[in-house]
């Protein structure tokens, strides 16, 4: 839905995230050229900064000194116009937000309107947050708004899963993939978050432990530490047990367990397979005496939780059914054994 609430001030401030300085130079680059495209999708795996990137964009496009011949390559986030498009206030900044659930088309529809009204700056500027939220009714209303912008109009969309857009959508796009920082880089810099958290006795193995569980992505660490979780499992231990159990029956007991005991939201539940899946790929292939046979064994049965996965995930997206958590959950674990019934 249409957000009153951009993004909160101290998500920029404290610029948190590492590995943005290349594409914010890239950008920056393109902007002083003025051959910034009207529509750009930022695109990169969960938690690289692709909505604190879009922050950045909006606020240097609309920066009051950006015009001035010694202007930084960041905004200077002091003016009216910083401050604003921080607070979620500013008059030419509009933003629709696929993280609690679809993108419909009355949302659309608001965001067309808001390209209808003058601009007090000469930019009229919208954001898609997980663009692919957008159910395809109300991705059909945007094509003309996205084919057509208006000269006023810098539409930027965010997405983890550009694959799930329409082509008719991506087509439209300037797509911007959003580069992961280095694992040396995120596992220095995890390390000094948690020391300026007073967590200074932490063994080094136990960290690349912690970064490797949050896929090495900057945004899911720094959630973690603030959320006082980073070192305990959280859910990983018993997503790890859905998709790992031999047994039907403890699927089913796992599945309820982190339904009911937990009560974990199935988006959390999707991501955290997605990098368990990878996790153990990796602890497999590490091993010294790999068993082919073994590893033949677990490609297929990682493709069809993969496959179980996106069904998952296209189901959430449609929207036009009430998905049953643990019923999902269920199918995910059991399609080691038979086709998803997501």
């Amino acid at each position: 839905t249409m957000s009153k609430e951009l993004v909160k001030s101290h998500r920029w401030n404290l610029q948190h995230l590492i590995g943005l300085e290349p594409d914010q130079k890239a950008i920056y680059e393109l902007i002083s050229s003025q051959r910034m495209h009207p529509v750009i999708l930022l695109e990169g795996r969960q938690g690289l900064g692709k909505r604190h990137l879009a922050v950045w964009v909006v606020a240097r496009l609309l920066c009051e000194r950006a015009m001035n011949p010694d202007a930084s390559i960041q905004p200077c986030g002091q003016c009216g116009s910083c401050k604003e498009v921080l607070a979620g206030i500013h008059a030419d900044v509009a933003m629709l937000d696929g993280s609690n659930g679809p993108i419909r088309t009355a949302d659309a529809e608001e965001l067309q309107e808001h390209f209808n009204i003058l601009s007090h700056s000469g930019l009229r500027i919208g954001l898609i947050m997980n663009a692919d939220k957008l159910t395809m009714e109300a991705a059909n209303r945007l094509l003309k708004t996205l084919e057509e912008p208006s000269r006023q109009a810098i539409i930027i969309l965010t997405s983890s899963r550009p694959l799930s857009l329409p082509s008719t959508v991506l087509g439209r796009c300037l797509r911007w993939r959003v580069h992961p920082p280095g694992r040396s880089d995120v596992i220095g810099w995890t390390t000094r978050l948690l020391s300026m958290g007073g967590h200074r006795e932490i063994k080094e193995n136990e960290i690349i432990r912690f970064a490797q569980r949050m896929g090495f992505s900057p945004g899911r660490i720094y959630r973690a530490i603030e959320q006082d979780e980073h070192f305990a499992d959280g859910i990983a231990a018993d997503v790890r047990r859905l998709l790992c159990s031999s047994i039907q029956g403890e699927v089913l007991e796992a599945a309820a367990y982190l339904a009911r005991t937990k009560k974990a939201k199935l988006a959390d539940v999707l991501d955290c397979a997605e990098l368990e899946l990878s996790s153990m790929y990796r602890e497999l292939l590490g091993k010294e005496d790999v068993d082919r046979g073994k590893l033949r064994e677990w490609t297929v049965t990682r493709r069809g939780l993969r496959e179980a996965l996106s069904m998952a995930r296209r189901q959430a997206v449609i929207g036009k059914i009430s998905l049953n958590s643990q019923l999902v959950m269920e199918s995910m674990g059991l399609s080691r054994w038979k086709e998803s019934v997501i």
